[in-house]
């Protein structure tokens, strides 16, 4: 299904969102700001509501216009006006997509750390080409599995603003259980290989826990530069959406269950030597 583009996406909205505090934050109707950056008052509206796409130059010239001093919002502003459409890389595979998961794509792109929590399967931002692969060939409906894994692998990959993100990783013991063993042996050598990053935390949530906050499924929760408001997103079996409210908190109650990075270590280790 095509793609709806009269809709601005995700990074147009988040870029005007940006405008329009800055407006308020000097207290300027539209038209004391409108004329002094020597434009209409449309087309700030437009601007604001991400009708109206800027260049990187044309959006320092309206921090400029209001005034606005060297701070990181500036950086963050002009950096967001330089990929309006998100990462090049999503844009091959932006016309299978939704508009809705396009866009959570691009804020997950966005994001400097990520909190990721998979039950009862690996959270897709740590699982292993053999363990993706798996379950791409088993979707319902059916997937191209070269397509999924490429996207899935640059997703992975990618660093905003080309420096790296901080994943913090926790997930249950059955996603440890669930699969053939080779597959399984591979995952758990991706895992302890990625341990090691001084940018990654990973933990587990072991059986004996028993019932706690994060049996309701698979999530993660967004965080942002300069932006104190996190975003989380969902994952079921329908794919990916917005969470209705703020996981940040369910996130925290998860945490105190969680094994330490050292004994999930030891955990992953010793399920990975069951699967030789």
């Amino acid at each position: 299904m095509p793609v709806d583009y009269r809709a601005p996406n995700i990074n147009a909205r988040r870029l005007g969102l940006h405008f329009r505090q800055i407006r308020e934050a000097f207290e300027l109707s539209y038209d004391a700001a409108a004329a002094r950056l020597g434009r209409d008052a449309d087309w700030l509206i437009r601007l604001e509501t991400g009708f109206e796409q800027v260049t990187p130059e044309e959006a320092r010239d309206v921090l400029d216009g209001y005034g606005v001093p060297p701070h990181d919002m500036r950086t963050v502003v002009i950096d967001l006006a330089s990929r309006p459409a998100g990462p090049s890389w999503l844009a091959p595979h932006a016309g299978r997509l939704k508009a809705l998961v396009r866009d959570l794509y691009t804020l997950e792109s966005e994001a400097t750390v990520v909190h990721t929590y998979g039950i009862p399967v690996m959270p897709e931002l740590v699982r292993s080409e053999r363990y993706a692969r798996l379950g791409f060939e088993h979707s319902i409906p059916e997937v191209d599995v070269d397509e999924e894994w490429d996207l899935l692998d640059h997703r992975q990959r990618h660093r905003p603003g080309g420096h790296s993100r901080a994943l913090d990783v926790i997930f249950c013991e059955t996603a440890l259980r669930n699969g053939p063993p080779d597959v399984l042996h591979g995952q758990c050598a991706h895992l302890l290989e990625m341990s090691e990053d001084d940018h990654a935390t990973v933990r587990v949530i072991p059986f004996d826990v028993g019932a706690h906050a994060g049996l309701q499924g698979s999530f993660d929760v967004l965080e942002f530069p300069i932006i104190k408001d996190k975003i989380s997103l969902v994952h079921t079996a329908l794919g990916i959406d917005l969470a209705g409210c703020d996981l940040s908190r369910t996130w925290k109650l998860i945490e105190d269950v969680a094994l330490s990075p050292a004994a999930s270590r030891d955990m992953i280790h010793t399920a990975m030597s069951g699967y030789r």
